[in-house]
């Protein structure tokens, strides 16, 4: 018995360092849209760097669902049709000091620029709530509000909700992720999306993600304006994934798009 004991803070030990730890994500994606005679290419790169390390919660690509650490961000994005091209920068950070968060971002588009700019409070590890002003170039300044919760359930299982308004209560939104870990080092992954606004119907969308175990998964999704899409990832090592996904719509069926994508974890 008192070897069992003994024995139990080297079990856990060995548990926590199974799991990863990355600071920084990188993702370049090539999108191909086709809808009838219009061809729609899209090239993109997203690297998002954390100053302290995220821990997986068992998948390499899964995570907290609030993730209360200081980072900064970037990407650009390159569309060409047959009409011509256009390329957007994005750039921003978040800083959390105590529970206190501020936050900016910059979108650089060839029509106009978008400022954004806010602030957060952590409740608790689990409740955040924020503030946001969006200022698009050439249009009024929006306000939003928004709050974020997750229901720990057991062990790294959890459901989180986010819900978002703007002051005018003219766009209303919620959403919902589901992450259960499954036997024999399975994960399953479940999220549904809601959005209101006062010049169209409610819009849902949701989504599901089978992990058969830390390295490869297959992902579909479906909304309400009948879109669909199915995607794959598989990581070759703890650093390197590559991507690939397919979508249309059942109302157009000369809609295809194909995507392809490599992520590296660091």
């Amino acid at each position: 018995m008192k070897f069992k004991f003994a024995a139990l803070p080297l079990m856990l030990a060995s548990a926590v360092a199974s799991a990863e730890q990355y600071n920084s994500f990188t993702d370049v994606d090539y999108r191909s849209t086709d809808v009838g005679i219009v061809d729609v290419d899209l090239l993109s790169f997203q690297s998002q760097y954390y100053f302290g390390a995220l821990e997986t919660l068992g998948p390499r690509k899964e995570f907290n669902y609030i993730l209360p650490v200081s980072n900064i961000y970037g990407g650009l994005v390159y569309t060409d049709t047959d009409s011509g091209s256009s390329d957007s920068l994005i750039v921003g950070g978040e800083h959390y000091t105590g529970q206190w968060k501020v936050f900016g971002q910059l979108e650089d588009h060839d029509f106009a620029n978008i400022y954004r700019a806010g602030a957060g409070y952590l409740f608790t590890p689990n409740l955040l709530a924020e503030v946001e002003v969006a200022k698009p170039e050439g249009e009024d300044t929006a306000l939003f509000f928004r709050g974020q919760y997750n229901h720990q359930l057991t062990g790294n299982d959890y459901i989180g909700f986010t819900a978002e308004v703007d002051d005018d209560f003219d766009y209303r939104s919620v959403s919902s992720k589901y992450f259960t870990a499954l036997s024999g080092g399975q994960y399953l992954t479940a999220g549904l999306s809601l959005t209101d606004t006062d010049n169209s119907d409610v819009f849902w969308g949701g989504d599901i993600e089978f992990y058969f175990n830390e390295n490869t998964s297959i992902g579909a999704g479906y909304a309400e304006d009948e879109s669909y899409y199915f995607d794959a990832t598989h990581f070759f090592n703890r650093n390197v994934a590559a991507k690939v996904a397919y979508g249309s719509n059942r109302d157009f069926d000369d809609l295809d798009v194909f995507s392809l994508g490599v992520t590296v974890q660091l």
